[in-house]
């Protein structure tokens, strides 16, 4: 299953950083609509040579095609944790690199 949300009516994301669960239970419950796309794909399997990160990968890639998303090198856990100085240099330097 893909589900992407409208946020135009309400937005279905809890920053749980910024609010309390108290403060987006009344946000979800007040707003006009909680307008969600749903798709449905086919089941996805781990190929014998392809250990489990490749497989999320693929399956990552699948899931943000259908929805019209690009693919990340990350997950959401990254928002939480401080970044580490090695990983900014590299992206520095990656973008450096294109322009």
């Amino acid at each position: 299953l893909v589900f992407q949300y409208d946020p135009r009516f309400g937005d279905a994301f809890w920053n749980s950083t910024k609010h309390s669960i108290m403060t987006y239970g009344f946000n979800v419950l007040t707003s006009w609509a909680i307008v969600c796309n749903v798709w449905y794909l086919p089941p996805m399997v781990k190929e014998e040579e392809e250990d489990a990160v490749h497989f999320a990968d693929r399956v990552k890639a699948v899931i943000a095609a259908r929805a019209g998303m690009s693919v990340l090198p990350w997950d959401g856990g990254l928002k939480r944790k401080k970044v580490k100085e090695s990983f900014k240099e590299e992206q520095q330097k990656k973008y450096c690199q294109i322009v």
